[in-house]
């Protein structure tokens, strides 16, 4: 957890005088009437103080153990005994507004505390272990590191996910965070976005209002903010698509020395790529966030059916983040339990079909058996025989085979039809036939040949 000033509080306060007791319990009436309920009030003696987180113009933010269970929480002490009335109204619509979101990537409001004899009151909220994304690039930029894709769609989406719930309320107003900035992007332990710091947070009671006033940080002011024109929810989309860019970037996508030059670089709306490593599927979505002209900015919805985001935040859900709704989960359960039967008939079917080819096997082996024991049966057959019959001419009986090759081996016998020949050799050696003898050929006599 990063100070005070880039995290739980960065607001800027004007200078104001102590209000009057009158004025005091009327805020102390406002807060208690919007967050009344029969549960005994807390007090401070219900917490014990660990540490202080930081300090910033507001107050005192620090880390308290809640005593009836030991959890880690966050208050946020401030003076409002010294607030001005429309900063006073601000605190109490921030309180208000806390305690109405709900959401699980949205900091968690759980109890206030009025001390009127301080003048002080104490929001306490969840406690966000992992910091904020500011600490979060500064050490990158510090380390000359960037964070991986996979981080920034994270975050991209959990956040997109918050202001949804915000943009869309089911009283049908709008609330319209107006500040939004790395310092106001808290993590818990497992890296998950939680929203916080909604003090400048303005409700739009329908779609197509627009606010007229805006306080913020200057380097995520939108073009319409910098032209002095109303703006809506789209102005908090343009804040996301800055913020983004420096989680990429390590710097914000529009700098400048001073306040003139840096509206006129947000009003041409140039700036260059994120860093190569990045993918350019996340530079396209980047870059819509960032069009000058509202009417081309994507609201919530389209941003949320971007194939590229779609499929992240399906990625996502599937690692089991932390972005996993309800109703996903009941739909997983059931695609499972789907997935389950199916395997059961297919091991069923399985089965039955391993039954039947045993059975057919037994019956092949069965006829092998029986044909083996045929072909021993048979008189006067070995196994000489049995081979020379697998190789006979299809067209030829077993018995001529036989008959033939018996005739071969009886020793001694001729065959009357073989012709007659009368063998000669010349006095090479060389063999020749008696019906061709030429009248040179000198037939061999009895005397051996004469050796050199």
């Amino acid at each position: 957890m990063g100070m005070a000033t880039d995290g739980y509080q960065t607001h800027s306060r004007a200078g104001g005088h102590a209000d009057s007791d009158g004025r005091i319990s009327t805020l102390s009436a406002k807060i208690k009437s919007a967050s009344s309920s029969s549960k005994m009030p807390t007090s401070l003696e219900d917490f014990e103080v660990l540490s202080t987180i930081g300090t910033g113009s507001y107050g005192t933010c620090k880390r308290i153990r809640r005593k009836k269970d030991g959890k880690i929480l966050v208050w946020k002490e401030m003076d409002y005994g010294s607030m001005s009335e429309a900063e006073k109204q601000m605190l109490v619509s921030e309180v208000n507004l806390l305690r109405e979101l709900r959401h699980q990537h949205i900091v968690r409001y759980y109890d206030r505390i009025i001390d009127r004899s301080k003048a002080t009151i104490y929001i306490i909220m969840e406690y966000c272990e992992g910091g904020d994304l500011a600490t979060l690039i500064s050490k990158c930029r510090r380390d000359s590191i960037f964070v991986e894709e996979d981080f920034v769609w994270k975050m991209l989406i959990q956040i997109t996910l918050a202001l949804k719930e915000c943009h869309r309320r089911k009283n049908g107003q709008a609330v319209l965070h107006r500040d939004l900035k790395p310092a106001n992007i808290f993590l818990d332990s497992h890296k998950n976005v939680k929203l916080g710091d909604f003090g400048l947070a303005r409700v739009l009671h329908h779609e197509t209002s627009f606010a007229q006033t805006y306080v913020g940080t200057p380097y995520y002011m939108s073009p319409e903010l910098v032209n002095n024109m109303s703006y809506n929810e789209k102005s908090d989309i343009w804040a996301l698509g800055c913020m983004l860019y420096e989680l990429c970037a390590l710097r914000p996508p529009f700098t400048a020395s001073n306040q003139t030059d840096l509206n006129r670089k947000i009003r041409i709306g140039e700036f260059s790529r994120i860093p190569k490593q990045y993918s350019d599927d996340l530079q396209a979505v980047l870059a819509k966030m960032l069009r000058v002209e509202v009417v081309q900015r994507p609201g919530i919805g389209e941003i949320l059916t971007e194939p590229f985001v779609s499929w992240r935040r399906s990625h996502l859900e599937r690692r089991g983040s932390g972005a996993v709704s309800p109703d996903l989960i009941k739909q997983k359960e059931e695609e499972l339990k789907t997935k389950e039967r199916q395997l059961e008939l297919r091991e069923k079917e399985l089965d039955s079909r391993e039954r039947s080819l045993a059975i057919k096997e037994k019956m092949v082996e069965e006829k092998l058996r029986r044909a083996e024991a045929l072909v021993e049966e048979r008189p006067g057959r070995t196994s000489t025989d049995r081979h020379l019959f697998s190789e006979k001419d299809p067209k030829r009986t077993g018995e001529d085979d036989y008959d033939e090759v018996a005739s071969c081996l009886i020793k001694g016998s001729k065959d009357p039809d073989t012709p007659k020949k009368k063998v000669t050799f010349d006095i090479l050696g060389k063999k020749i036939l008696d019906k061709k003898k030429s009248p040179n050929t000198k037939t061999m006599t009895t005397s051996s040949p004469r050796r050199c």
